[in-house]
């Protein structure tokens, strides 16, 4: 008779059944509406951006991690996700080089230096969109009018910076701004469409609703008490909501998984204060794009946030 093995492994020992592959198929499923929208409006420069930016990242990957003989996870999906939100962030008019640059820093400094997807302290598109923010200001605000190519214009939150809120609440509608008719990145002008994958998100529960509503009630609450007070001198909610890259920051940003807090206590506070920091960096701050800046600087504090869970009964 054979006896039964005792088989012992670390905990958890029930699966929840979400494997990688399968959220980050979730969020290529969200991330459609915006892409689409992208290509119909900036044409095929968009489209360039993004298929550069997905072929790359998963070369890139698998050729790091061929180079250091470790297991390749290309087929996950996290690659092509951190892809596609990448060229969503860039201007449809970034050169080839600059785009093959980009996802050499996100795959290997975003990633694979900390060990691979999962172990990334910042979310790594973050991280190279500050880098070329830092590195090639010029090319990272090479805007276009929606449909006319050739003519370059202000986005919406430059336009705040450098003519007052006045003159930008006259030059864009709120219809503009929710139907993407502004210049702007390639995935950030059309606030609709991203609110629509970020909808799905939610339905699907690839990610918890703390962070994403926190931080557009961080964003609305904070900048619209200092409109509240002083109308000609601050813009209203509404526009810090449609403009500058709130809602793909609060929903594809904010939401990364390994860069943000796990508490449910955390997860608030996280999504408070990054809307808080994106309103203060616009308003007050000398950069016009708060909303990446913030959710980047508030990674720092998600060690500290995740100590806020309870302690274990019995402890």
């Amino acid at each position: 008779m054979n006896s039964p093995k005792l088989v012992v492994s670390p905990n958890p020992h029930i699966h929840s059944g979400n494997l990688v592959s399968k959220i980050m198929l979730d969020f290529l499923v969200a991330l459609i509406p915006a892409a689409a929208f992208g290509v119909y409006i900036f044409g095929f420069g968009a489209l360039r951006v993004m298929l550069i930016a997905i072929i790359s990242s998963v070369a890139w990957e698998a050729l790091i991690q061929k180079i250091s003989k470790r297991p390749l996870t290309v087929s996950d999906l996290s690659a092509v996700v951190s892809g596609l939100i990448l060229a969503l962030v860039m201007p449809p008019t970034a050169p080839w080089w600059l785009i093959l640059v980009a996802t050499l820093i996100m795959i290997v400094l975003g990633r694979e230096v900390y060990g691979g997807f999962g172990n990334n302290p910042f979310n790594p598109v973050l991280v190279t969109w500050v880098v070329l923010q830092m590195s090639f200001p010029d090319y990272m605000s090479q805007w276009i009018v929606p449909g006319i190519n050739p003519i370059t214009e202000a986005a919406p939150m430059e336009v705040l910076k450098q003519q007052g809120p006045s003159f930008a609440k006259e030059y864009f509608t709120l219809s503009q701004l929710l139907l993407g008719k502004t210049a702007g990145f390639t995935g950030q002008v059309s606030a609709l469409m991203l609110l629509i994958g970020g909808a799905y998100l939610l339905w699907r529960k690839a990610v918890n609703w703390r962070i994403p509503i926190c931080y557009l009630a961080g964003v609305f609450l904070f900048s619209g008490l200092f409109w509240v007070f002083s109308p000609s001198s601050f813009a209203d909610p509404v526009f810090h909501l449609l403009a500058g890259g709130t809602i793909i920051a609060a929903f594809f940003l904010a939401t990364d998984l390994p860069s943000s807090p796990v508490t449910p206590e955390g997860m608030i506070y996280f999504g408070l204060g990054a809307g808080v920091l994106t309103a203060i960096i616009r308003m007050w701050g000398a950069w016009p794009f708060g909303a990446f800046y913030a959710v980047f600087i508030m990674s720092l504090a998600t060690p500290f946030l995740d100590k806020t869970a309870p302690e274990v009964y019995g402890r």
